[in-house]
């Protein structure tokens, strides 16, 4: 059974969520692939669906490292920023 004397030593800090960076990132090389491909004379060969699908799954790769390195930084920068605080055991309930 501890002793009330006993101390704890606890780390509150905030982290950011992957997922908002990831989808963030796909949906601007969505919207990049969209203004290049109907920018772009159409090519013959090729339609603007599969144009379209093909240019953001290249843009999409970048932009996803992108967003995995801010997700990084930020999270390492949000970890200096981490409150300690001594807990002691609240009792017996």
């Amino acid at each position: 059974m501890p002793s009330e004397t006993q101390h704890r030593k606890v780390s509150v800090r905030t982290a950011p969520k992957l997922v908002p960076f990831l989808v963030g990132a796909v949906l601007v090389a969505f919207t990049t692939a969209v203004i290049v491909v109907y920018n772009t004379p159409e090519d013959p060969n090729y339609s603007r669906a599969s144009s379209l699908g093909y240019i953001t799954l290249v843009l999409c790769m970048p932009a996803l490292a992108l967003a995995a390195t801010a997700w990084l930084v930020l999270d390492k920068v949000l970890r200096r920023r981490s409150t300690t605080y001594d807990i002691k055991p609240a009792g017996e309930r």
